[in-house]
């Protein structure tokens, strides 16, 4: 049950206000006001309660609401029900507001890392209590922490963590006061009905791995024609690299981790390097990705705690971006795009003019609400339209601190859907088209290939754990009423990690992989007897991620490298030539690093 404190219920809160406590600084609420409520109770019966509250998460005869970019199942309400009783228990402990000081600390609480003040403010720690956020409470914590101050660090708070993302007509409208107390009522008295109003269908109990001859005539076919092919064909300039010189002679200029303390053990590939490319002193927020000639990194995340970076690698310098997280890069150098209170698509001629910051208020920058959270892009071969993929997703932004020794769960549903969204480049920016919506069972966390050709998707099991990675063809056929799409099958890979990405030849899927402290798998990978292993127990205690390769044609995982306890390896992707860029991170540590790795340049 959510432990909701009964003095923050139907009332003004506040106590009694003596003449000294009613003087505040300049625009700070004075204590005299009294906080509004932050929710009020609801008299409805449980049956009547349960539908309405599973309507406002977007469930069945719902607007766009929660499940624009989350599946709606039994298993992801309960876990918000989890957070939203911590985020009770351990943040919003004085609802009363009674001090600035009280305000500040229950504010740092919600921070990704309360210990650092400069750590960006994470939905997850709030609960439901994110779709409460444009709501007067809220407003009325920011006044007394922040005084004068308050408008624009209010501002940027919603801009991190207000619940439902996007605006209308795309998604629901916030909620109204009445429509949280709603929903939080629902919460308070412990999800009531909720198997009866949100029935799930079983999902699949087993993997059976399989793979068409498609696949291989497909890889086959992009070897020649792929991206990677077609860059290299106009020469496209590699980062770190020379002229006429093998990829793996690229990147020489930047220190091996082998010879770096810190990098013990990284190169797990006999015969493979890994290069250290960046040290960042901030803490990234969500996945990093890189342009396809290598030269810029971004993510979210920056030095001053708001906003994302884009790093220059070959100016050596970092260009702060007004967004949130979420970067992609078009496969052929053209544009890039993040999330902000919208998604921003941009001209790459934008960064490569050496601008100082990125608004995406600039005119090579275009916004729309189509495109969701968790997107993916691609672009057709021979001068045809780019892609935008989202779906539901699981969030993963592991390795700041000790993770859960799993990979994301798998909530995904029999309701599950795949959003495509054509991109038209006008010369000056990417114009959305209708987005084209493919049911699914049981997927999410979609990735397109650089081609725009393949969509392959992590895939739900019993009590959402993941299963392994469904593939298919993406089949787009253009009339003069727009696309139709077709999604075949090709392939299923029963292996788990998190997210995957394509290589630009579209050979190779690169994941990472969290160490499971219970799994002999994880063990015997790593060299030891089995979990029990004495061995293994800092693995298991400290957590671990690694990067593993899955060859498309064969279904075979291989890992790249063997971080140390304590250390996450993150968010890997491919470049155009073939070598991969990661993230890695230190569990309980701002240093973090940008590597790079030629592995797939290796294996045969």
């Amino acid at each position: 049950m959510v432990l909701v404190p009964v003095a923050s219920v139907g009332c003004s809160g506040g106590r009694d206000a003596s003449p000294e406590s009613n003087h505040a600084a300049e625009g700070r609420a004075t204590i005299a006001e009294q906080a509004p409520p932050l929710t009020n109770r609801v008299n409805l019966p449980d049956a009547e309660l349960a539908p309405k509250a599973v309507k406002l998460l977007g469930g069945t005869g719902a607007d766009v609401n929660c499940n624009g970019c989350h599946s709606i199942t039994r298993e992801y309400v309960r876990y918000w029900r989890d957070l939203s009783n911590v985020a009770l228990t351990n943040c919003l402990t004085d609802l009363q507001v009674s001090t600035p000081e009280s305000a500040r600390a229950m504010l740092t609480c919600m921070r990704q890392v309360p210990s650092d003040p400069t750590s960006p403010f994470k939905a997850k720690n709030l609960g439901i209590f994110s779709a409460a956020v444009p709501l007067p409470w809220f407003e009325y914590l920011f006044k007394q922490a922040y005084g004068s101050d308050w408008e624009a660090e209010f501002k940027n708070f919603k801009g991190r963590v207000k619940m439902p993302v996007g605006e209308p007509p795309q998604m629901h409208a916030p909620y109204t006061q009445a429509e949280f107390d709603l929903l939080n009522e629902w919460f308070t008295r412990g999800l009531p009905k909720l198997e009866a109003v949100l029935p799930d269908d079983p999902p699949p109990s087993k993997c059976t791995a399989g793979i068409s001859p498609d696949v291989a005539a497909h890889v086959n076919q992009m070897k020649l024609e792929g991206w990677g092919a077609v860059n290299a064909e106009k020469g496209m300039l590699m980062h770190g690299c020379t002229a006429g010189a093998p990829a793996r002679d690229c990147l020489s200029s930047y220190p091996r981790a082998s010879d770096m303390p810190y990098g013990q053990g990284w190169e797990s590939l006999d015969g493979a390097k890994v290069r250290i490319l960046r040290e960042i002193s901030y803490r990234s927020d969500y996945w990093t990705r890189s342009s396809p000639d290598g030269r810029f990194v971004a993510h979210g995340g920056a030095q001053t705690g708001t906003g994302s970076t884009i790093i220059d690698l070959a100016q050596n310098r970092v260009i702060p971006a007004a967004a949130k997280y979420d970067p992609g890069f078009f496969p052929d150098n053209s544009g890039f795009v993040f999330q902000g209170t919208k998604a921003f698509f941009c001209e790459e001629s934008l960064l490569t003019s050496s601008p100082e910051k990125v608004t995406f208020t600039e005119p090579q920058c275009s916004a729309n609400n189509n495109v969701k959270l968790y997107q993916h892009v691609g672009a057709a071969l021979g001068g045809g339209d780019y892609w935008s993929v989202d779906s539901g997703f699981v969030s993963d932004n592991g390795g700041h601190t000790t993770t859960p020794s799993h990979d994301p769960l798998a909530n995904f549903t029999s309701s599950s859907k795949i959003r495509l969204t054509p991109m038209i480049h006008t010369g000056s920016g990417f114009e959305p088209e209708a987005t084209i919506e493919k049911p699914v069972l049981f997927e999410g966390d979609t990735v397109i290939s650089p081609s725009s050709r393949l969509l392959v998707s992590r895939l739900a099991g019993p009590r959402g754990v993941q299963l392994g990675y469904a593939l298919r063809r993406l089949v787009a056929t253009r009339s003069d009423t727009g696309y139709t799409v077709e999604i075949p099958e090709i392939a299923r890979y029963c292996l788990k990690g998190g997210k995957p990405n394509f290589s630009f030849d579209e050979r190779w899927m690169v994941i990472h992989h969290y160490v499971d402290k219970t799994s002999d798998q994880d063990a015997i990978d790593l060299g030891y007897r089995g979990y029990w292993d004495p061995g293994y127990a800092p693995y298991a205690n400290k957590g671990v991620s690694n990067i593993y390769l899955i060859d498309t044609l064969t279904g075979k995982r291989t890992r790249i490298t063997r971080m140390q306890p304590g250390q996450y390896a993150l968010f890997p992707h491919f470049r155009s030539d073939g070598w991969i860029y990661f993230a890695v991170r230190n569990a309980g540590q701002s240093t973090e690093y940008v590597a790079a790795s030629d592995a797939a340049l290796v294996l045969p």
